[in-house]
């Protein structure tokens, strides 16, 4: 009975809502509540590398623990083979009256032999007991002025095949004609030591016989034998090549970390260093040192010498002054590597290297053989060279105060388009979230750009503080700092701003924690900053 009741009821207040006609809409946007939003704005991770960017470019370098550097490399500067020796066309003449006395003829014929030593010079002195020819054309011409055939056998034991034989041909010029003869000298060692000095000596055999023809032969008639040595080049030389200075020329170097940083108040690297790499392949000693080396600023007006002590023994100069010795290879054909530093142990680059741009400008020269009052036994191929590349290495340890670092973060994110005209926003904050992993201590600066990258407006202006992360001995981070929430108030023109801006710029001022105290910290690749910002709203909002 019960359930029919419960039946009746239903059907009864269903025919009445069935009988009613809606008389009116309602507008639901008039329906408003009051409500707290949560915007996102920007999440990021940023890295020391990123923030560096803008000032250093690619030359933002990491070590095998991870440590960051800034490596400023020279290209390479060489000493050829060419530039150490050359060896210019050589040539000389002998010339041989045969008759002693004036004969009314010559019927039968006469021998006479020749010895001749010839004494070449070289553009610096050298002293050269062997030459082994890569190319050369030796010419020998006879000029005969006598009325009777010559017949000549020239042997120059200075010039050895790879047999061991000597040179030899023989010439036959008839009467008042010359003859000439050539030969390849690639096929030849030439060997400067048959002589009485022992090096730079050509010696030269000739056998001369005269065929008499019935001629007269006067004591003005004479034959004349030239040699001529012409496109010289070497494969090896061997012998004292004596001192020489070669100049390398002006390297300037421009070390510019800081010339597109906001400010930079105070920073110095504590281990910057100067590495000049050399590669010798020449079988001699050298010494590269600077006739001038010194900074300027980028307009180039001087800024102080680099002082540099090669015995390390606290006696800084400036330039000229000296490194220690190239080593040598000990066979043709090797090539060794001597590395030069130059840190603070043994000069004043750590006193230099700070937030000032600026350029350092050094002229090197390469000394070889130095010591002119000994005798040396060098080797020079034609491929040997002096390579030197000058890399200056900057790691990221030192301290600094007041150093504005920035990197710009793409944003496109319209407020105004989440709600209606009918909002009514009663307050609107921005809320930080921030955790500082680098070993510096931070403060925030936000820059609001519209798509030009003009400035809109800044935000926190240095109201966000990070304490720098925890350090240990080395400097080295071990703990991020805690996170940091931090409110600032977002006005009606502070939200117009935020409409409009397609770029941030994070502005980061940093200073090491023991900056008052010169205490050195040292920066790695794993080294995060991190940011989040939303935009906090309360207010009625449809």
């Amino acid at each position: 009975m019960k359930r029919l009741k419960k039946l009746l009821y239903f059907l009864f207040f269903a025919l009445i809502f069935a009988s009613c006609k809606k008389s009116d809409q309602v507008d639901l946007s008039s329906l408003q509540t009051y409500h707290h939003v949560a915007i996102p704005l920007v999440s990021a991770e940023i890295d020391v590398e990123d923030m560096l960017e803008r000032d250093t470019g690619d030359i933002i370098s990491t070590g095998t623990d991870g440590e960051l550097f800034l490596a400023y490399v020279t290209p390479p500067t060489s000493i050829n083979a060419s530039e150490i020796v050359e060896i210019p066309e050589q040539s000389f003449s002998i010339s041989v009256n045969p008759a002693t006395q004036n004969l009314p003829s010559l019927n039968n014929s006469i021998s006479y032999g020749d010895t001749n030593v010839n004494t070449f010079t070289f553009p610096s002195g050298e002293e050269l007991t062997s030459i082994e020819f890569s190319q050369g054309i030796l010419t020998i011409d006879i000029v005969n002025n006598l009325s009777h055939q010559v017949v000549v056998s020239i042997t120059i034991p200075s010039l050895v095949d790879d047999q061991g034989g000597y040179f030899s041909d023989i010439l036959t010029a008839p009467a008042n004609n010359p003859a000439v003869t050539q030969a390849n000298l690639s096929n030849y060692i030439f060997d400067l030591t048959k002589g009485n000095i022992g090096y730079n000596e050509m010696v030269v055999y000739l056998d001369v016989t005269i065929n008499g023809s019935g001629s007269p032969i006067n004591t003005t008639d004479d034959l004349t034998f030239s040699f001529s040595m012409d496109n010289l080049e070497f494969s090896t030389i061997l012998g004292d090549i004596k001192y020489q200075q070669f100049d390398l020329g002006s390297i300037p170097l421009e070390i510019d970390i800081f010339s597109n940083s906001e400010s930079a108040v105070q920073f110095l690297l504590t281990n910057p260093k100067i590495e000049h790499t050399i590669q010798n392949s020449f079988g001699f000693t050298a010494n590269m040192g600077m006739q001038s080396m010194y900074y300027q600023d980028l307009q180039g007006v001087f800024l102080g010498d680099v002082l540099y002590d090669s015995a390390a023994a606290g006696n800084l100069q400036p330039a000229p002054f000296y490194f220690p010795t190239i080593e040598q290879p000990s066979n043709q054909g090797d090539s060794v590597t001597s590395i030069i530093t130059m840190d603070a142990t043994n000069s004043t680059i750590n006193e230099l290297i700070n937030s000032t741009p600026k350029s350092i400008v050094s002229n090197p020269v390469v000394v070889v053989n130095a010591d002119s009052t000994i005798t040396n036994n060098n080797f020079i191929s034609s491929s040997s060279k002096i390579s030197v590349s000058t890399e200056i290495t900057l790691p990221l340890e030192g301290y600094a105060g007041g150093w504005v670092m920035g990197d710009t973060i793409p944003f496109d994110f319209k407020v105004d388009e989440l709600f209606s005209s009918e909002t009514d926003i009663d307050s609107a904050v921005i809320k930080f979230s921030t955790t500082n992993g680098w070993p510096v201590e931070v403060n925030f600066t936000l820059e609001l750009l519209d798509s030009n990258m003009n400035l809109l407006s800044s935000i926190a202006d240095g109201e966000l503080v990070l304490q720098s992360a925890t350090l240990d001995a080395n400097g080295r981070v071990i703990e991020d700092s805690e996170q940091k929430v931090t409110l600032l108030g977002c006005d009606e023109s502070c939200v117009d701003n935020l409409n409009q801006t397609k770029f941030v710029i994070l502005l980061v001022t940093a200073g090491t924690s023991g900056f008052d105290n010169q205490q050195s910290v040292k920066i790695y690749n794993d080294y995060k900053l991190q940011l989040s910002m939303a935009l906090l709203i309360s207010g009625r909002m449809f």
